[in-house]
Order: C-alpha cells, then structure tokens, then sequence
C-alpha cells in the first residue's frame, strides 16, 4: 500500500510539474545543404538567465514556463547529429548568450511578442576555435495565438542562425577557451584600430581589413567630386592605373580620418571607449527593404529549413516593424566588430 501511494504521488507530481511548461520542439532539421564539414554540435550556455520566459497558453490562457525538452546543448546537439548523418573534420561550437521572450501590446485581438537572441558559433580545432558568426538582436511577433507561435518559431531562429554559420568562412586567427568567454572583448584588445590612437590612411574593403589596420597595398589617392564626395581610389604603379569605386569600398581613412560607406554617402565614423560608430539612424544608413522575414513553421518535408512549411508566420528584426525612432532623429550607431554589422540597439 505505501509502494502505491509513492508511484501515485510521484505520478502526480510529473504531471502537475509537466502542466506548467510548454515544450520546444524540434522543427526540420538543421542539414547543411552545402556538404557537411562537422561532425559534432556542442554548445556552450553562457545565459545569465536560464529562464527562457513565460507565456499564457490555451483558451483559458494559462502560464507556463518555455523550456527545452532537456539541455540545450543535449537538445542541440541530438537535433543536429540527426540532421547531418554523414561525418566531417569539425567539431562545431554555438555559444549561448541570451534566449528570453517578453509579452508587448495587445492591439485588438493580436498581441505582440518578442525573443531576444544572441548568439556566437566557432570552428573547433583541437583545443583552439576560429570564430565564424554571431547574432545579436531581438526578433518581434504579433498574432492572436501569440504563445503558440513564439514557441514554434524559437527553433526556426536556432534554424536559420545555423544555416548562416554554414555559409561563413572561419576567420584566420584562433583562440583558446578562455576567450570564449568575452570574445567580443578579446577582440577589441587585439585590434590594431582599437589599440592604436591614429588610424592608417588608406583605402579598407571590409570590416576585417579595417580592425586589424591593413588597407589595400599601394599608393590610392582619392578622386572626389565639385562637392568633396568621393567616387573612386586610384592607383597608379608602373604604367599600370587600378581602381576601387566608391561603391567597393568599406571605410577609407584620409589624415587619419575614418568615412564608412552608407547608403546616404560615406559617414565619419567616430570613436569612443564602446567602439566605432556613425551619427545616425536606420532609414539614414541603409536603404529601405521589406519589413518583415517570412519562415515557414510546421513539420512536414522539404522547405526551405527542412519542412517548416505549414504556415506562414512573420518574423520581424526589432526595428523593421516599426522604427522607435523618427527620421529626423540620430543616434550613435555602432560597428560591430566581429562582423562588421551596424548595431541598432539604441533605436
């Protein structure tokens, strides 16, 4: 009789305790189209909070908490190894910084939700790693069934960060564990532009080039227009005359002044103790574009992320759906320099 009563307690006890979480699932899978060169996911959790966050769930709208099956990195790990049966060289490393969700507005009968995501993914190569990409914003969701689609899209956002890592070349330098845990900051204190107080002169075709301090071999000087834009660096070396147009080029530094190229014309890029960044907003610094990304969520097969086909839903990059900001208003707007990518966060 005792023996009952504990089976029955611990019986209720997993269903009371499994009633207060909503489950992410697996959705497609996280193939690389492009030839497998890893033979393993591993990922390390850095979140200060390991709380994804809770949602109301059901008619009668129910808070549960948003949790993985199991580990991430046994989640992660299991769902890649299933999607990838043929074995690479590799040992490929995703570092977790932030998963949480929030509950918005509620306009009318849909409600507006948002994950927040930061992410970091190395190439693994005996006890080194080589930085590949890194993702870093919050993705916005409004729907009447808001719960249900934040849960379902969570792993379309792991999906689609992973199918940008595999496009991505590592980068030259390695570094040890250690790093890993600020790379960002590791970064900077190795960065001939962070490090050094007067910047080379000199014509920059990528962020990488520009942090570390190597322009483009040569003597380019800089042709420019009545109104001081510049439309071309030439160089002109043993008969032989070559050209970079504006459009080519990344930054370039003249007097030891940075310009950065936006779709407004080159910016100067200013300096302070958080890094290098422009005066500016969004609409000012990029061209316009579509508002939303769409994915598909589902299960069945193909897709572009592996069946995730059954419904279209909306996946916004906070700022797209609606800018916080007003055209007229700038703000400091930084570069990141792990990839190059303008960072928005203030707006």
């Amino acid at each position: 009789m005792k023996k009952i009563l504990q089976i029955t307690f611990v019986f209720i006890f997993i269903v009371s305790f499994s009633q207060g979480q909503e489950i992410i699932k697996e959705r497609g899978n996280l193939s690389n189209p492009k030839g497998n060169i890893y033979k393993s996911l591993a990922v390390i959790d850095q979140r200060e909070d390991k709380k994804i966050g809770e949602m109301p769930f059901g008619d009668n709208k129910e808070m549960k908490e948003i949790v993985f099956p199991t580990t991430v990195d046994n989640f992660l790990s299991q769902w890649y190894t299933e999607s990838n049966h043929k074995g690479g060289k590799h040992e490929l490393v995703l570092v977790l910084k932030r998963l949480k969700t929030s509950i918005g507005e509620t306009d009318g009968k849909e409600t507006e939700a948002d994950v927040d995501f930061s992410a970091q993914t190395f190439l693994k190569e005996g006890d080194n790693y080589r930085f590949l990409y890194k993702k870093d914003t919050v993705y916005s969701f409004k729907n009447k069934n808001i719960s249900e689609v934040v849960v379902k899209n969570i792993p379309v956002i792991i999906a689609m960060f992973m199918k940008k890592t595999y496009t991505m070349k590592p980068v030259e330098g390695s570094v040890a564990i250690d790093a890993l845990t600020d790379y960002e900051s590791y970064v900077k204190a190795n960065s001939d532009a962070y490090k050094n107080e007067q910047l080379k002169d000199g014509v920059y075709l990528n962020y990488i080039s520009f942090f570390n301090q190597t322009p483009e071999l040569g003597n380019y000087v800089l042709e420019k227009n009545n109104r001081g834009q510049v439309l071309r660096a030439v160089k002109d070396e043993n008969g032989k005359k070559d050209k970079i147009s504006a459009n080519e080029m990344f930054i370039y530094v003249e007097n030891g002044k940075a310009y950065k190229k936006t779709y407004s014309g080159f910016l100067e890029l200013n300096k302070n103790e958080k890094g290098f960044y422009l005066i500016g907003n969004r609409g000012f610094i990029l061209p316009v574009r579509n508002s939303a990304v769409f994915v598909s969520v589902g299960g069945s097969a193909g897709g572009m992320y592996g069946g995730l086909a059954v419904g279209l839903v909306g996946i916004f990059e906070r700022g797209f759906r609606q800018n916080k900001m007003k055209k007229d208003e700038k703000t400091e707007v930084y570069i990141d320099p792990l990839t190059g990518e303008y960072d928005f966060s203030d707006e």
